[in-house]
């Protein structure tokens, strides 16, 4: 400081300069600033030489400070009104209290706190002890009193409680019971301060009470124990209060950012009156490990001085050792030696030494910009905002994304919503809502499975490949849904049998999950997100499932076959969809060979007096529906063949909307399903439904039951009818009213008896529920079965790829092309013995539907089970009597 020299010959000027250099606080730690008149190095130089700073702002403690006759100095250093002069800094927090004689620490206290409540500064854990004590009279040795006065200090929760228990008189009793009781025992845990989180300034108060012991009683015994009389630990408790919330404020840390603002400890003057109080903090301070960020100056007439009253000198010698002190010892012994001196008398004019002048005592720290009310106010909004914008983010991910967990902006979900439906891929996981316990089974075997291929691979060098699934995984018809299940429990056999296999070229399988919707309408956009999805360690070599021949179906086919991935459909069975690409391949039949079966089991009933030479075709005038139309195209065709007199009726498909004014068809309308089914009664040919089973054909037969129960038109319906019969409870709702349908695969027997395959009692033995009946299980419609040959098929490819003399790399091309080898040359095995019958894709010129696949006839009738009525084509140990004899005359073409 440049007036250094004038300072050491001025009496005054140091007595002020060290008051207030006492009262500054480092910019970081706690304790004591150097003193201007010790000289420091710079900091680059004391690092290089190894020394150490001599601000000791990590060593506890501020001294205390006695002063003999101090005068006038306790109101020129702690002023009452604005037009006194200021001699120390303006922002340091003061308290004179006007101590009387003979008054007690906690009034003393008290008078302190209320000078130092206009400040920054604020005391909760004091106010709650001032109140507890004053209280205590009543409730010494009575614990049930002392827990009255606990309650009655805690407002805020005690009118919560109140509160809860007016509430309870308007809700049901349950409720009732728990408002009344639940409030009042978690506060009582709260007063009992033994709950972290809980307690609050009550846990502090415990510890306390109890000298910080960690086994302490609850507050309210206590308390029951303290004295009121007992004045020594009354003041040792408010005085603990006191302190620690003075040490509470005063915190330097990320959750304390306040803290950081104050710059000043507070200075205390006591006057000759406030010696008990000085000798309470003598005791406090005798650890020096604990700092209360307080500085105490006392003043008394008859202070007990060195001979060599040398105030000025004693004065330098002792701030130069306070901030010269090199080691704890030190420390101590400068803190143990109070400095006890006269003050300097009171300079005429004060003006000189007034703090406005910089040049006297220099510009004091300013807080912190970030610690400012506005700063912390303003972090808190930003935070908010940030906290308001990522929950709002992560919301619309959920929402839009149809995703789980918390945003994350390089991550994405592989799904989106469309409309009221999640589409997209996924893990199996993952659960396309809505969704069941069946369906959340089904998808947990596959996820296991998926988990148990991964860590296959990790120990050996089978091949790993992902083969997507890709189906209307999400309906909100409850049949619908089913056979999503269906065809993913299909899935999950064929996997689980796969990884169980051994051997070098058996590849091990993982399911992706892809939904294009309930009525694919999003195939051909879960087409282009499939193809972007990537896996180094198992690529996507192929696609199974598809669902419903629909206009979307033949767009996502058209996509994946433009990216070179094979797929194998299950149930799809329009005739165009071989056409669409050369990657497509079908385990199903094509609908021509369906209509030429219809066609014949047309004619042996005319054959049998049963029908008439004449037939009606009903099909859904969806114009999306390539399955509808391309089948009753096929079945009129066959049936013109054999002679039958024809005519084609249209109706709308529930959900659909009717015939507009650019409708060019020539057939009859016959309104909705209900309606058509009417329209059918009477009629002594053969009725054919060419739709969907549901709930079209749900409709269409309780139309024929509303008018013609008692004698119905012979009914026949296509494959998709299996939906419709497959489920008890839909079709015991017509029992009056039999019919026939045609089905791609032979039903199971019952559980526990003998099966065509061992598909059925694998699939049995995974998921129980499927044994149910009537039940959840959805066997009888085949769709499971389909769809374990159509993975089978993919799997079946990707295995011979490593039979191969030369190992052939597996990828999506290489399995394309031995999809193509899937036939049976010269009787050399090579065929697939399927859940649905034996999978042969021609001996000469390979094509992409089966040869000679398995068409199935059953009657049904209400509740009863169906019962087959014949077949054509291989069916795994199927007897000479199930088939048809008119079977050998199935034309090459329909083969």
């Amino acid at each position: 400081m440049s007036n250094g020299a004038v300072m050491l010959d001025d009496p005054v000027g140091n007595f002020i300069h060290t008051i207030d250099r006492l009262c500054r606080r480092p910019a970081r730690g706690e304790g004591v600033q150097d003193s201007p008149h010790v000289a420091r190095q710079p900091l680059l130089t004391r690092w290089r030489g190894g020394q150490d700073t001599k601000e000791h702002v990590d060593r506890m403690g501020v001294p205390l400070v006695q002063l003999s006759k101090a005068g006038d100095w306790p109101q020129i250093l702690a002023p009452q009104g604005r037009q006194a002069t200021h001699v120390i800094s303006r922002g340091i927090p003061r308290a004179r209290p006007d101590i009387q004689p003979g008054e007690g620490v906690p009034k003393i206290l008290s008078r302190i706190v209320s000078a130092l409540r206009g400040t920054r500064l604020r005391f909760p854990r004091y106010e709650l002890t001032a109140l507890i004590v004053e209280r205590l009279a009543d409730s010494h040795g009575k614990e049930d009193q002392a827990r009255r006065v606990l309650r009655e200090s805690d407002r805020n929760w005690g009118w919560g409680v109140d509160t809860a228990g007016r509430g309870a008189e308007h809700v049901p009793f349950p409720l009732n019971l728990l408002l009344k009781l639940l409030p009042g025992f978690l506060h009582d845990l709260r007063l009992s301060g033994r709950v972290p989180g809980l307690g609050g300034r009550f846990r502090w108060l415990r510890r306390a009470l109890s000298g910080d012991g960690p086994k302490a009683s609850g507050v309210a015994a206590l308390l029951a124990d303290l004295d009121p009389a007992d004045e020594p630990a009354v003041a040792r408790l408010l005085l603990r209060a006191f302190m620690d919330d003075l040490i509470g404020q005063y915190r330097r840390s990320p959750l304390h950012v306040r803290g950081a603002g104050h710059v000043f400890y507070p200075l205390l003057l006591l006057n000759e009156h406030g010696e008990a109080l000085v000798e309470l903090v003598e005791e406090r301070r005798a650890d020096l490990g604990r700092f209360d960020p307080v500085v105490v100056v006392s003043y008394t007439p008859d202070a007990a001085l060195p001979e060599d009253d040398k105030a000025l000198l004693r004065l330098i010698r002792w701030r130069r050792e306070l901030v010269t002190a090199e080691d704890r010892d030190t420390w101590r012994r400068v803190l143990d030696t109070p400095l006890t001196i006269s003050a300097p008398a009171v300079p005429p004019d004060l003006t000189r030494y007034d703090v406005a002048d910089p040049a006297f005592v220099p510009p004091a720290r300013m807080a912190p910009w970030w610690s400012s009310r506005t700063a912390i106010a303003l972090f808190w909004m930003a935070l908010a905002g940030m906290v308001g914008a990522y929950a709002g983010q992560t919301a619309a991910w959920h929402r839009n994304a149809c995703a789980t967990g918390l945003w994350t902006p390089w991550t994405e979900s592989g799904r989106q919503l469309a409309g009221t439906e999640c589409v997209g891929v996924a893990e199996p996981d993952y659960l396309f809502s809505p969704g069941n316990t069946e369906m959340r089974q089904v998808q947990a075997v596959l996820q296991q499975e998926n988990e148990r291929a991964a860590k296959l691979h990790e120990g050996g060098d089978r091949p790993y490949v992902t083969i997507a699934y890709l189906a209307a995984l999400t309906s909100t018809d409850r049949d619908t849904l089913a056979a999503a299940r269906e065809g993913l429990a299909g899935v999950a056999i064929a996997q689980r049998r796969q990884n169980n296999s051994a051997g070098a070229s058996e590849p091990l399988v993982r399911i992706l999950l892809a939904n294009a919707g309930g009525r694919m309408e999003h195939g051909s956009s879960i087409a282009r997100l499939l193809l972007r999805y990537r896996d180094e360690e198992a690529p996507i070599v192929g696609v199974v499932g598809l669902d419903q021949s629909r206009q979307e179906t033949v767009a996502a086919i058209q996509e994946l076959g433009k990216a070179g991935l094979p797929m194998v459909a299950s149930t799809l069975s329009a005739d165009r969809l071989v056409n669409e690409s050369p990657f497509y391949f079908q385990v199903a039949p094509q609908n021509s060979r369906q209509a030429w079966m219809a066609a014949a089991f047309a004619d042996s009933l005319v054959k049998k007096g049963e029908v008439k030479r004449r037939a009606r075709v009903y099909y859904s005038h969806d114009v999306t529906d390539y399955y509808a139309s391309n089948l009753k195209a096929r079945v009129v065709a066959r049936m013109e063949e054999r002679g039958f007199a024809v005519e084609g009726l249209r109706f709308t498909p529930v959900g659909g909307a009717k015939p507009g004014p650019d409708d060019r068809s020539d057939d009859p309308y016959a309104g909705d399903p209900r309606n058509a089914g009417v329209s059918a009664c009477g009629f002594d040919g053969l009725v054919y439904f060419a739709g969907r089973g549901i709930p079209d054909f749900a409709e269409f037969v309780k139309g024929v039951a509303d008018k013609c129960a008692d004698a119905p038109p012979t009914i026949l319906g296509g494959d998709d009818v299996t939906r419709y019969a497959a489920d008890v409870r839909i079709r015991s709702a017509v029992s009056g009213v039999g019919y026939y349908y045609e089905s791609f695969a032979a039903a199971p027997n019952k559980c526990g008896e003998p099966q065509r395959h061992d598909f059925y009692a694998a699939l049995f033995a995974t998921f129980p529920f499927e044994c149910e009946e009537p039940g959840p299980g959805r066997t009888l419609d085949g769709h499971a079965a389909l769809a374990y040959d159509a993975t089978e098929t993919m799997i079946t490819a990707i295995r011979r790829l490593g039979r191969e003399r030369h190992r052939v790399p597996v990828n999506s091309y290489t399995v394309w092309r031995q999809l193509g080898t899937l036939y049976t040359p010269d009787q050399s095995g090579h065929a697939i013995e399927g859940a649905t019958g034996a999978l042969d894709f021609g001996a000469d010129s390979p094509r992409q539907y089966p040869l000679d696949k398995a068409v199935l006839i059953l009657h049904a009738k209400g509740a009863q089970r169906p019962t087959q009525v014949g077949l054509c084509g291989d069916v795994t140990r199927s007897s000479r009597s199930e088939i048809f004899p008119w079977c050998a005359s199935v034309p090459e073409i329909y083969r």
